[in-house]
């Protein structure tokens, strides 16, 4: 009989179908000498099902989960490794002169991000991380390549600013090519500019019915210098394209539901409708809503924490309650994925709470930038510097 087992002097989670002595082997080639077990429960289609499937197994209810190819960062132990950003206020008093990727030695400051094994203490710079993400090595200085496929359901993270803190952008369009901003924008030699369909929830700018800000960011992609910039935006239905006094440099999170990770699409039609709901229900930017994300670094939400169906619908009523709070940038994306799954499982509500614990398991007013990263790069999605693929 398979086990779900997680060591206690880590944060990995290994699925296993082996004997339990076996596990224990296994365990211990990891430096791992106790383990906790971890609920198993079903584990809805992330596209929906049938009308009338029949579903049978643990609780009554359950489908096979999908075989994924989940992109997950391990340490030379087998730790899965977490993104970091630089926490917001902190690099004000934090030193981090000694701190460098383990693998290239490469120095990481406050603007790095990088992925770290707390069991470990090591750290790995994202461009060591990119083969375990399922890319090629490193590119090299001067090189040029395709661009990563970014689409609706991904984040963009510009910044940081002089305080540390990442703004976070929703992607909702796909990212294609922007010619005919050629013209308008001054664009050095070798670069070339993006553009994507986003909304975000600011202080300075709204849109004309919402409090979050729907606009097409403009990207300033340099393949040789390995960088990504925002440049510019223009918002719906104008002719205007406004510039940034000074380029923004931008990471991006891609989420896990993908055909080459999860062996799912995310429905688009679906998430659009999500997201229009949750831009008409759209507060302004609150910074006690800020302050108190800060105040509560690290509140997620943990699958063995809610075993039973019943816990699980219970979680769900929570999250719909937060959304009616004021938000914080962070709160966009997590706002409308969990929507996401409340629609696409609308007829099943312990279905959305499942997908809500494995992809976005976080609270819209108790999560900043950086807290939002480290979680969800523990639950499939990954974390690139540039837009390098």
């Amino acid at each position: 009989m398979g086990a779900v087992v997680q060591p206690e002097c880590c944060e990995c989670e290994l699925v296993v179908d082996k004997p339990e002595d076996v596990i224990q082997s296994s365990l211990a080639r990891l430096g791992c000498s106790t383990l906790r077990r971890v609920p198993k429960m079903h584990f809805p289609r992330l596209l929906g099902r049938d009308p009338g499937e029949e579903r049978e197994g643990m609780m009554g209810s359950t489908v096979a989960a999908p075989k994924t190819k989940t992109r997950y960062v391990r340490c030379a132990n087998g730790h899965e490794m977490r993104a970091k950003l630089a926490r917001e206020m902190l690099q004000m008093w934090r030193c981090t002169e000694d701190q460098q990727c383990c693998l290239c030695e490469r120095g990481l400051t406050d603007h790095d991000a990088y992925y770290r094994c707390k069991v470990c203490n090591v750290d790995y710079c994202l461009s060591c991380s990119r083969a375990q993400l399922g890319l090629s090595a490193a590119v090299p200085r001067g090189a040029s390549g395709p661009a990563l496929r970014v689409g609706p359901g991904d984040i963009l993270l510009c910044g940081p600013d002089k305080y540390g803190i990442h703004h976070v952008v929703l992607v909702r369009g796909q990212l294609e090519a922007a010619p005919e901003c050629d013209s308008v924008l001054a664009v050095p030699p070798g670069a070339e500019l993006l553009r994507c369909e986003t909304i975000e929830s600011t202080q300075g700018s709204t849109g004309s019915a919402t409090w979050w800000y729907p606009t097409t960011t403009i990207i300033q992609r340099d393949s040789h210098a390995g960088t990504a910039l925002v440049v510019a935006d223009q918002p719906p239905d104008s002719d205007t394209v406004y510039t940034f006094p000074e380029p923004v440099p931008c990471k991006v999170l891609l989420h896990p539901l993908r055909p080459e990770v999860l062996g799912a699409e995310l429905d688009q039609d679906v998430f659009e409708e999500a997201l229009e709901a949750c831009a008409l229900r759209s507060q302004e930017y609150s910074w006690n809503t800020a302050v108190h994300a800060f105040l509560a670094y690290q509140r997620s939400m943990h699958v063995e924490e809610y075993p039973t169906s019943e816990e699980r619908i219970e979680l769900l009523d929570q999250i719909r309650a937060s959304w009616e709070r004021p938000p914080i940038c962070s709160a966009v994306a997590i706002k409308v994925w969990q929507q996401y799954f409340d629609s696409l499982h609308s007829d099943d509500p312990d279905d959305a709470a499942i997908c809500i614990l494995h992809y976005m398991p976080v609270w819209c007013d108790a999560t900043t930038p950086s807290a939002m990263v480290k979680t969800l790069t523990y639950h499939g999605w990954s974390l690139y510097e540039s837009l390098e693929a």
